[in-house]
């Protein structure tokens, strides 16, 4: 940082606040060359990890409320990357998955996501990338064990 910074931009809820913003202008940047939302992303994350899921499951697993789910997934259904099938055991429920083509584009998208973040971090060393990430992780689960 600058010598002629002021206090509070050296201060760590500060850094963590600038540099969250900055990530999330890049990270939505590299969402953009792809045609889709941070919100769109996270559903295709979801599906990749969680095959045919309901739409309450969807909504926790993006953490939005299942309202907001419906939009999203007609989205995505529009243009061929998850579809809706009569959940067999509820025919009232349905089950949202990716299709060939979702898979496809979510695959494309780890790759551009480690690219991004590859040059989002170019400026630490790999070892200081991982010791920032794990010092990150354990305040994340220091904080939600806390309840914040």
């Amino acid at each position: 940082m600058a010598e002629d910074a002021l206090p509070f931009e050296s201060a760590t809820g500060f850094l963590l606040a600038r540099l969250g913003s900055m990530a999330t202008r890049s990270w939505q940047a590299m969402l953009q060359t792809h045609g889709l939302s941070p919100h769109e992303h996270a559903v295709l994350l979801a599906l990749q990890s969680h095959h045919q899921v309901g739409q309450q499951a969807l909504a926790r697993y993006i953490a939005v409320d299942p309202r907001n789910v419906v939009p999203i997934v007609d989205s995505l259904e529009s243009r061929g990357l998850v579809r809706r099938a009569v959940d067999p055991s509820d025919r009232r429920r349905r089950l949202i998955d990716l299709t060939p083509k979702g898979r496809r584009t979510a695959e494309r998208l780890a790759s551009s996501a480690t690219g991004s973040e590859r040059e989002f971090l170019r400026g630490l060393t790999l070892r200081e990338q991982d010791t920032l990430n794990r010092l990150l992780r354990k305040l994340r689960a220091a904080l939600v064990e806390a309840g914040d």
